[in-house]
């Protein structure tokens, strides 16, 4: 019952490892900017401001994976 109350934190600590580090610190501003030009300016606020950092991040994310597969050879 112990193991598998660690390796509930072990697995948590992790994906918020995935979670904030990864994703809502390198893939935030790609997503920013396209929200940006798709919202005309209006969403999201500036980084300090409330929000849901995490939405914007993994948009980012999927933008670049979207295009990286699309620049692929023979898809």
């Amino acid at each position: 019952m112990a193991i598998e109350a660690l390796a509930e934190i072990v697995i948590r600590a992790v994906g918020y490892f995935i979670l904030e580090i990864v994703i809502v610190k390198i893939f935030y501003w790609p997503g920013w900017l396209i929200l940006r030009v798709i919202t005309l300016g209006r969403y999201p606020p500036a980084y300090e401001q409330s929000h849901h950092r995490e939405f914007v991040g993994i948009l980012g994310l999927a933008a670049i994976l979207i295009s990286f597969l699309l620049t692929l050879p023979g898809g």
